[in-house]
């Protein structure tokens, strides 16, 4: 005779690994990326792009504190 019992349908569900939250560097490196990019998109050459990621070069509401940029303090900075 044929066995009637069914069988348990074993869950194997993928365990995502939840990414580290980025530095502040980090985010430094990826919102001059995207600067580069947005320039690329609008028409500007390389070496032109390259000129307008300067830090000098942007505005406040970019770089800084209050930016989107967050302003990476330096080994100087850090001792006052």
């Amino acid at each position: 005779m044929a066995t009637t019992r069914k069988r348990k349908k074993i869950n194997r569900r993928r365990v995502r690994n939840t990414p580290e939250p980025l530095t502040k560097l980090d985010q430094f490196y990826i919102a001059k990326h995207e600067i580069f990019k947005a320039a690329r998109r609008a028409g500007f050459s390389e070496s032109v792009a390259l000129y307008l990621m300067d830090s000098d070069h942007m505005p406040d509401w970019i770089v800084g504190d209050g930016g989107i940029i967050p302003s990476i303090p330096t080994p100087d900075e850090e001792e006052d």
